[in-house]
């Protein structure tokens, strides 16, 4: 029934390291994401399941000595590991329920020779179904809103942990950057899904979005040589803003060329980091705003070559010719040939 030493990657729904991980993946692949949330979902159901057999023959080891605290904390991890296994393998088939039901896409079944099953085994597989599509339906009404799913019955605990995995369900599919790339490919990748992003914050400013893509383009290197954790994670940061004491969120301790006096040198910095790109162009209006040297930049953000000038001498970046090359890549045939379809606030 459980193929151990399958090399999985599973996790256990409770590890909140793995929690982290996953909201990484559903910034950067939304349906592997959807599919791993389901699987957590899935441990969850067949741990009950266990638990329940194991409530319902405790009678019949009341008078047994080696029934003990001891033995059943055992039982437990051994239980939490059989749900591990049976959901990174075929399990049950709760995890295809739920990825079709929330629109995800089903893996193709890897196709194996059948053989004949024995009556038992049938029964076996129809009550699997059964449960499978019972869960299914709890989760979806837990969807609508209903505290009381029909068909199933949650101990007080199990109602918070299916809260927990579903909240988890809930954040993948709502991830703002769940159709976006971790690492642009070409400029005009970067142009086509940034834009949007860069339309909806332009406005704040008063300046034209293909300006906001062209200083971060020069930033990231049109998106491909974004600031990463030391686990390699992406920060998002979109125009590599540092984390001075004025930020308390995540960041990313990386190595920086910078200019002093003239001449570049490395240097240590950290950089914010960021759930989204859409949280770092935030960031950017609300960084530049909140301090008093922008202040010209922004009266200028009507004509993007004051805009841009006024924000080097304002010290945004340490290279003497950082306005000249944002203004080279605006002037570029992939952005001046870009009419910004609006200009929203």
């Amino acid at each position: 029934m459980i193929k151990t030493g399958s090399g999985s990657n599973a996790q256990l729904y409770s590890d909140l390291a793995e929690l982290q991980k996953l909201k990484a993946k559903a910034r950067t692949d939304s349906d592997e994401g959807l599919r791993l949330a389901a699987q957590q979902f899935e441990q969850l159901f067949v741990n009950m399941l266990l638990k329940s057999m194991r409530d319902a023959n405790a009678a019949f080891g009341e008078d047994n000595f080696m029934n003990s605290s001891q033995t059943k904390l055992f039982q437990g991890m051994y239980d939490n590991q059989i749900a591990m296994e049976m959901s990174s393998n075929q399990g049950i088939g709760l995890t295809d329920v739920l990825v079709r039901q929330l629109g995800g896409k089903v893996q193709e079944p890897t196709k194996v020779e059948l053989k004949p099953l024995d009556i038992q085994s049938r029964q076996l597989n129809q009550a699997f179904d059964q449960a499978a599509a019972i869960a299914a339906s709890a989760l979806l009404a837990k969807a609508e809103g209903q505290e009381n799913p029909p068909g199933i019955t949650l101990t007080e605990e199990q109602q918070s942990t299916v809260k927990e995995v579903f909240q988890q369900l809930s954040e993948v599919k709502a991830s703002p950057q769940a159709d976006l790339p971790d690492r642009f490919e070409s400029p005009e990748e970067f142009v086509e899904k940034l834009m949007p992003l860069a339309e909806k914050v332009a406005g704040e400013l008063g300046v034209d979005p293909r300006v906001l893509l062209a200083q971060s383009a020069l930033e990231t290197g049109w998106g491909r040589h974004m600031v990463r954790s030391p686990d390699g994670s992406n920060s998002n940061n979109l125009f590599n803003i540092k984390a001075d004491r004025r930020w308390d969120g995540a960041s990313a301790q990386v190595s920086t060329l910078e200019f002093r006096g003239g001449v570049a040198q490395r240097e240590n910095a950290a950089f914010r980091s960021y759930e989204s790109y859409e949280d770092s162009f935030r960031d950017y209006v609300s960084f530049l705003k909140g301090s008093s040297r922008y202040q010209m930049a922004i009266e200028s953000a009507g004509d993007p070559y004051d805009y841009v000038r006024q924000l080097q001498d304002a010290g945004y970046a340490t290279d003497p010719k950082y306005a000249e090359k944002i203004k080279n890549i605006f002037e570029g045939e992939l952005l001046a040939s870009r009419t910004p379809s609006s200009k929203e606030s």
